[in-house]
């Protein structure tokens, strides 16, 4: 099995033959939970297009990818062609691709010249075979369509690029038991360490504390134990200082929580409003939502929930005049909740979210935010996973700071 790039997205399905790379990325052939994407940095792999093979799509010609020297002579350049095209031994040009520091500067130039000319890229399996581990640092996200984890990809990305890693991206679709499929697959591909958005559920507490001996395990948002290496938002400060806003506002906030889908997330930043509004003197004032929901439509679940809290509301004299979101997605659908019984969001109620993802800034009205600090904890997570010393445990958490827009 090896890996072939489909644009900026490498597929570990793969089918080869002895001639040429008929298919990549087989979804009839292969089960669900082993297509998993690897998201490259662009640039790094030099690979053509490849067409998968079918009475529709034929195995492309030579003529469709003139400048492939694999196509142009109908087999695989090996690294012993790259040492022949170079005039080097292979055990020369294997120094090289293996990290070993005794090649003189103008070897390492001819060896890189004839690999862009032959546009060969080592196999990165045989590579982790050599050395007990890949230049792969694996992810496991619960969601991949949110703009949140994006951001942090992109950052994360850019962090592993220049430590001459790329990122395995996987995703448990908020499911324990995919989740426990990624982290094997993952460690099957000997990946220098994992990054992980655990899902709310304590089923691979167990495996995690085995793996903590064998890899470097960081937790990105959310954990399943305390005791772990973590990068997150600090999320106490974070809804605090939309807590003071508010009150300097005059404004008396309530407060809407996420589903419990992220741990300890969701408990830190309820915990941050709570003390902000007792240190104020105020009484906290919770928006009702289900303790066992674990969903990701956040914004159906805001309007949903909003929407029952503000019938409730009408006509108590102790109404609240703001609202704080959880996120950024939850406000979204506070504000369609608004909007259903005439209210306008920012006038009638301020409303303000969490995170600053891209749309708060173009929304109607635009939303009033804590901006994580998303570049500082997308390379911390990399940096955690690639410094020599990989025994200390490393908590690290991030401040964030106010954004102040039309909706508060």
């Amino acid at each position: 099995m090896r890996a072939y790039a489909f644009g900026k997205t490498i597929h570990v399905c793969s089918i080869l033959t002895k001639r040429r790379v008929h298919a990549a990325f087989c979804p009839d052939f292969f089960p669900l939970s082993h297509r998993f994407p690897i998201l490259a940095p662009p640039g790094l792999l030099p690979f053509e297009r490849i067409t998968p093979v079918s009475s529709s799509h034929p195995a492309p010609t030579n003529a469709e990818h003139p400048t492939d020297a694999s196509a142009a002579t109908g087999k695989l350049i090996t690294m012993h062609d790259v040492a022949a095209a170079a005039g080097l031994s292979r055990t020369t040009v294997s120094k090289y691709f293996n990290g070993h520091t005794s090649l003189k500067p103008a070897t390492r130039a001819l060896i890189e010249r004839v690999c862009a000319e032959l546009h060969y890229v080592p196999d990165l399996h045989a590579v982790s075979l050599v050395k007990g581990r890949s230049q792969l640092i694996g992810v496991i996200l619960p969601v991949i369509a949110d703009a949140f984890y994006g951001e942090v990809l992109r950052h994360m990305q850019d962090q592993a690029a220049a430590a001459g890693f790329q990122l395995v991206v996987l995703c448990s679709h908020n499911d324990a038991a995919t989740e426990e499929a990624a982290v094997r697959t993952l460690r099957s591909m000997k990946v220098q360490g994992l990054v992980i958005t655990a899902v709310a559920s304590d089923r691979n507490r167990a495996l995690y504390a085995k793996l903590a001996g064998e890899l470097r395990i960081v937790f990105l948002d959310s954990y399943v134990d305390a005791d772990c290496c973590f990068v997150m938002n600090d999320n106490v400060q974070s809804v605090g200082l939309l807590v003071a806003h508010l009150l300097q506002r005059g404004a008396v906030p309530a407060y809407l929580g996420a589903p419990a889908v992220a741990r300890p997330s969701h408990d830190e930043r309820l915990s941050g409003y709570t003390l902000a509004m007792l240190r104020a003197g105020r009484v906290p004032r919770i928006v009702p939502i289900p303790a066992d929901s674990l969903t990701w439509e956040f914004e159906a679940f805001a309007r949903a929930h909003v929407g029952r809290w503000l019938e409730a509301e009408t006509g108590q004299r102790d109404r609240c005049d703001a609202l704080i979101c959880a996120t950024d997605r939850l406000a979204l659908g506070a504000m369609a909740a608004l909007r259903q019984i005439g209210k306008v969001p920012g006038r009638d109620m301020l409303v303000v979210g969490h995170d600053d993802v891209p749309m708060c800034e173009y929304i109607s009205p635009a939303l009033t935010t804590a901006r994580q600090d998303l570049e500082a904890i997308g390379r911390a997570t990399i940096d955690c996973l690639t410094r020599p010393d990989n025994t200390t445990r490393i908590q690290l958490r991030f401040p964030a700071r106010l954004v102040v827009r039309e909706s508060a």
